[in-house]
């Protein structure tokens, strides 16, 4: 992806630091104000940029480069770190250089709230050195990012926000994972775990505009810039058909390392999010890289950006969705209990707690208990396991009801244009698709009650929308196990 071309003038000492940054990229960084980055066109200034490496043997188009990052030494996250001995990842046997995460661990944000990043940054250092100003305490001045064609919703600027706020917003406004974003903070400049990171790291904190062996463009620094561009160009790789030089479902060559005599191996991508993740980063591991774990080999073509990003993402979060994949254990599976309120209009609610189950039906009249109508996976750590998607959960005060969705899309449009509806997080995880040990769960709206409505009952849902006008069907809300421990009485 093409390099925006532009250059301002700040002083020499700040060039030669970025420099020598862009260079090396050993880890970290925190930065004053943001300035409101432009939108460039990725394909401005592109022949300068490929001019310097040749790109021969790669299937990408003649004025086609990339703006990604500094990965040429991305490695050990080095002395500066708070997880020093944290050197082994413990997740590298399943690495697939074609499946490096999942559409929907990339391109599904609400998996954390703000609050959530904050204490997991908090967890991560949990002393800074007093003359730093550490990620878990950064804040800035934040400018307004209107909507636009790959940031579906408006970041509405403030006086001052922490670096949690930051990236939970641009989560919601891009539909880019926290994790995703958090783990790049750290592949990028090791921010998450940097404990006396200097000022210009957060300039280039996403390593955005900052491409092997050329400056970074100051137009583009600025943690708030950064962190959104990076959202921005996540999705912008996905749905813009300019970038197809590593189409899904086909074999791409793709380099080992920025120089191109250790030359390149064949890929079959996966999916978008793999695509997109190689569009930043357009390298892969070699054989060498991978086993140095975390650490930086001796081998002169090992490169370690998207190793490092598998490495942090499931040694923080758990399956990336992406490797050889699997199928949920419905033994490990929970009840979701089911009470219907008519003093709420046919409102229903559901939970897996069981705790609350039991105080709502022993405590509250308002609520009848109806049951276990279906199953699901617990969330654990903010995230679903292998095998299973995240049931997003909204509320509405105005409906006084909840809201269930999968479709990572459609939680975005709420979330975005929809003010009657608070995103809630994930409530609970449910299979990926349909199998034999699944049944589909059907998904009602009744205008008069102004109410959704779950089912796994076929006959209920055989019954509704046979004999009662009162309710719309809306099709298979989600699949869930269809079969598990049974959960003692209330």
């Amino acid at each position: 992806m093409p390099l925006p071309t532009s250059r301002s003038d700040r002083s020499p000492l700040r060039r030669v630091a970025l420099g020598i940054a862009a260079a090396l990229a050993i880890a970290l960084l925190p930065a004053a104000g943001s300035v409101a980055a432009p939108v460039a066109d990725p394909r401005s200034a592109a022949l300068s940029a490929a001019a310097e490496t040749d790109v021969a043997d790669i299937p990408t188009p003649e004025d086609g480069d990339y703006l990604g990052s500094p990965t040429e030494d991305e490695a050990d996250p080095g002395e500066y770190s708070a997880q020093d001995d944290a050197v082994d990842a413990a997740t590298l046997a399943g690495f697939n250089a074609g499946n490096l995460i999942s559409d929907a661990k990339m391109y599904t944000s609400g998996t954390m709230s703000a609050a959530q990043i904050q204490s997991f940054l908090n967890g991560k250092v949990p002393n800074c050195h007093p003359d730093y100003t550490c990620l878990k305490e950064f804040a800035q001045r934040t400018a307004t990012k209107q909507a636009n064609a790959y940031c579906a919703g408006t970041y509405q600027g403030a006086s001052r926000e922490s670096a949690a706020t930051i990236i939970s917003k641009v989560s919601r406004a891009c539909g880019v994972s926290e994790k995703v974003l958090l783990v790049m903070l750290q592949k990028e400049q090791g921010l998450v775990t940097h404990t006396w990171p200097s000022d210009w790291r957060y300039d280039i904190a996403m390593g955005y505009a900052c491409p092997d062996g050329a400056s970074c463009d100051e137009r583009y620094f600025g943690f708030q810039n950064q962190v959104y561009m990076a959202a921005y160009q996540l999705q912008r790789y996905a749905k813009d058909p300019y970038f197809n030089w590593y189409p899904v479902g086909k074999t791409s060559q793709v380099r080992w390392h920025p120089n191109a005599s250790c030359g390149s191996g064949p890929v079959q991508i996966a999916n978008k999010a793999t695509a997109a993740l190689y569009y930043y980063t357009p390298y892969q591991p070699n054989a060498a890289s991978l086993a140095a774990g975390y650490g930086a080999s001796s081998d002169p073509c090992a490169s370690y950006g998207n190793r490092n990003f598998y490495n942090y993402y499931t040694d923080w979060f758990g399956p990336t969705g992406g490797g050889s994949g699997g199928k949920a254990d419905p033994r490990d599976s929970v009840a979701v209990y089911r009470f219907w309120s008519q003093k709420f209009d046919n409102a229903h609610f559901y939970t897996v707690n069981r705790s609350e189950a039991q105080t709502l039906h022993r405590t509250d009249r308002n609520w009848t208990y109806e049951g276990t109508d279906f199953r699901v996976w617990p969330v654990s750590n903010g995230s679903c396991r292998a095998g299973t998607v995240a049931v997003h959960r909204f509320w509405s005060s105005s409906f006084a009801s909840h809201f269930y969705t999968t479709n990572a899309q459609e939680a975005q449009k709420v979330r975005t244009t929809d003010r009657n509806w608070t995103y809630e997080g994930i409530g609970f995880c449910t299979a990926a698709s349909a199998n034999r040990d699944t049944v589909p769960v059907h998904r009602f709206w009744s205008a008069k009650f102004r109410k959704h409505f779950y089912t796994a009952n076929a006959a209920e849902a055989r019954q509704l929308r046979e004999g009662d006008r009162n309710w719309t069907y809306e099709g298979v809300a989600m699949y869930a196990p269809s079969w598990g421990p049974q959960p003692p009485a209330l």
